[in-house]
């Protein structure tokens, strides 16, 4: 998993992580310790086997009833 965190133009810290289907997740945040610890996070719960893809939730009930009922 490919990771880092960057000082942005801005003045905020952009940490990121590409998954293993090399996507790519982000999040912004104003103090560099706060994006090491999102980041931190992410990849304990990589290797902890506890990670969940945070756009999986993103189903809606009809498209989640169409694939369970087979329809």
């Amino acid at each position: 998993m490919a990771k880092n965190v960057a000082k942005r133009p801005n003045g905020r810290w952009r940490a990121r992580y590409r998954d293993e289907a090399d996507r790519e997740h982000a999040r912004h945040f104003d103090r560099k310790v706060d994006a090491q610890r999102w980041l931190d996070e992410v990849t304990t719960s990589v290797v902890t086997g506890a990670y969940v893809d945070p756009k999986a939730g993103k189903v809606s009930f009809a498209q989640f009833y169409g694939d369970w009922s087979g329809r």
